[in-house]
Parts: structure tokens; C-alpha cells; sequence
């Protein structure tokens, strides 16, 4: 009977969802805490491995001598070490694309909520008071013919392009290439360099994947680039940023704030900025509606029923050249 091992600790009533998407005569064994002896003790018989947020390494392939096979429910996969994988002749895979709507419509909120000042009105009000005169005075922007760079143009890329048209935003993109005159004219955009992009853009919102090329993208020097008053959104990975940097940024007026749904170190008490009110910090949630999630794992079942068939996984993650 082959085992799937979901080795992230999840909770039970999606791991209830889970079980009758499986063929028959499947085993699915969970991890139920990040404790290392817990996943020894499930590890032996373990063939498939089911991953959401857990680094997978030599180390952690090292406890699964069984395995074969990886299956990420999720987009990026970061958390899993390539190098690694093949080399234990391991093949891995995602779910591309499911989170795309989720991820573009919290990037619109808080582009909003940063144009609205949504956090100090909402915050003051609560606490007694009535900030009209002083949030005109600091200034509400419209996404209405404001400039909106995309780093990244990809779907979720698009999705947010798609989303920002009704409002009659400008919208400027950058990628590792042109996409091309037909699509560039279907969502309304514009292509140019990433420098151009950040001295034109009053918004300049994250999209790409982390790696070795995206780490650490957006520094000092990028930052310097951008328009004084401007504002960052980060929705990708929080790698993708210089943290230190974006709050002096923030901290000495170049910037008007940032929104940041991701951080370097995520967990209680990672939040770098919370001494900025000019930044929204929110929980790495952006990919997390109900649909997204339940899409992501419906794929990924579906493309561990294809390999327990013997036939080829679909998005196969890429291993390094040799």
C-alpha cells in the first residue's frame, strides 16, 4: 500500500478533506508537529512526500530513505532544495497558478489601503477619535492615473494588471523578457527596464519568484530609484527585499510606506517594521482564500494519483543542470 506523508503540521479538518481525494488502498500519514522525532517516527515507510511550507533538504531526505517523489501544494518552492533532491534522484513538483486571483486581490487591497491611509483612519477612529482634517491634510491618493510598476509578469502579475484596469491605473511592467505587443495590449501595460519602472512608478509592486537573481532584487540602490512619497508592495517572497534598507527608506521620508505581506523571517516577532506605522505588515496570507487553497490541493492530489499510475507528474519543478 504506497504512503503519503504530508510532513507539515496541518489542521484536521483539511487533512479530513484530504483523505477521500486519495485512490483507493493510499495511506496518508501526517506530521503533526515540526518536532524532528515526530518525523522520524513516520518516516520509514514514507514514499511520497506532500509539502506545504517545510524545508526539504539532504538532511530531511536523508530520514526518508523511500521517498521518490515530492508534491508541493503551493506555487513558489523555494523551501525545497533542488541540488538535494537530485541528487537523492528525487523528482518534485507544484501547483502553478492556483493562488493567482487570491495573491492580485490582496495586492489591490493594499495598494488601497496605502493610497487610503486605511490604518491610520481606521486605527485612530477606533481609539475615540475623528482624523478627517489631518489624513486630507497628509494627502488620500487614487489609483485613478496613478502609475503601478510590476515587478514580474507572470500570472499572478497579470491577474493584478487585470484587476487594475477598471480603476484607470498606468500600468508599466518588467520581466526576464517582453511578453510582446498582443498581450502587453489584452492587460493594458507597457514594457521597460526595472530602473525605468521605479523612477516612473508612484506604486512598485512585487511579483517573481525567489532566486539567486530576484534575492535581495529591491536594496538601496533600487530604492533610491523610486519617486519620493512613493510606495512598495510585496506580495512574492520577503528574500525578494533588503529589508534594512526599505526601512530607512521609509524611516528617513524617501518612501511613503510599504505593504508587505511576506517577511525574511516570518513566525511571532519577525515583523522588522512594526516600529513604522507607515507600513502594512499582514501574515503571509495573501494566497489563502478558500478557493485557492482548495485548488492547490485538489491539483496536487490529482498529479500524485498520476504518478501512483506510473504516468508523468505535470509541473515538474526543474532540477539544475549538471
Amino acid at each position: 500500500m504506497p504512503r503519503i506523508l504530508l510532513i507539515d503540521p496541518t489542521p484536521l479538518p483539511i487533512v479530513e478533506r484530504m483523505r477521500p481525494m486519495f485512490p483507493a488502498g493510499v495511506d496518508l500519514d501526517v506530521v503533526s508537529t515540526l518536532n524532528e522525532d515526530d518525523l522520524v517516527r513516520h518516516a520509514a515507510e514514507a514514499e511520497i512526500l506532500l509539502v506545504i511550507q517545510r524545508k526539504v533538504d539532504a538532511h530531511i531526505l536523508s530520514i526518508l530513505p523511500r521517498v521518490r517523489f515530492v508534491q508541493r501544494i503551493g506555487v513558489g518552492y523555494d523551501n525545497l532544495d533542488l541540488e538535494a533532491l537530485q541528487a537523492a534522484g528525487v523528482v518534485a513538483a507544484y501547483t502553478p497558478g492556483v493562488n493567482a486571483v487570491a495573491v492580485a486581490e490582496h495586492t489591490i487591497l493594499l495598494m488601497l489601503a496605502l493610497l487610503k491611509r486605511f490604518p491610520a483612519a481606521e486605527t485612530a477612529t477606533r481609539q475615540g477619535g475623528w482624523p478627517t482634517m489631518e489624513l486630507f491634510q497628509a494627502g488620500l491618493g487614487e489609483l485613478a492615473n496613478t502609475t503601478v510598476g510590476l515587478v514580474g509578469f507572470g500570472s499572478i502579475g497579470r491577474a493584478v494588471a487585470q484587476r487594475l484596469a477598471p480603476f484607470g491605473s498606468r500600468l508599466l511592467y518588467t520581466a526576464r523578457h517582453a511578453v510582446g505587443p498582443a498581450i502587453e495590449q489584452q492587460f493594458g501595460v507597457r514594457y521597460t527596464s526595472l530602473d525605468d519602472l521605479l523612477a516612473s512608478s508612484t506604486i512598485v509592486s512585487l511579483h517573481v519568484p525567489l532566486t539567486g537573481a530576484t534575492r535581495r532584487l529591491i536594496g538601496e540602490t533600487e530604492l533610491a530609484k523610486m519617486p519620493a512619497g512613493a510606495f512598495l508592495v510585496n506580495t512574492s517572497r520577503g528574500e525578494v527585499i533588503d529589508e534594512a534598507a526599505l526601512h530607512r527608506a521609509i524611516e528617513n521620508g524617501k518612501l511613503g510606506g510599504a505593504a508587505l505581506d511576506v517577511l525574511y523571517n516570518e513566525g511571532p516577532g519577525g515583523n522588522p517594521f512594526a516600529d513604522l506605522p507607515q507600513v502594512i505588515v499582514t501574515p503571509h496570507i495573501a494566497g489563502g482564500s478558500r478557493a485557492a487553497v482548495e485548488r492547490a490541493i485538489q491539483m496536487a492530489l490529482a498529479n500524485i494519483a498520476r504518478y501512483l499510475r506510473a504516468e508523468p507528474p505535470l509541473d515538474l519543478i526543474p532540477m539544475p543542470s549538471t
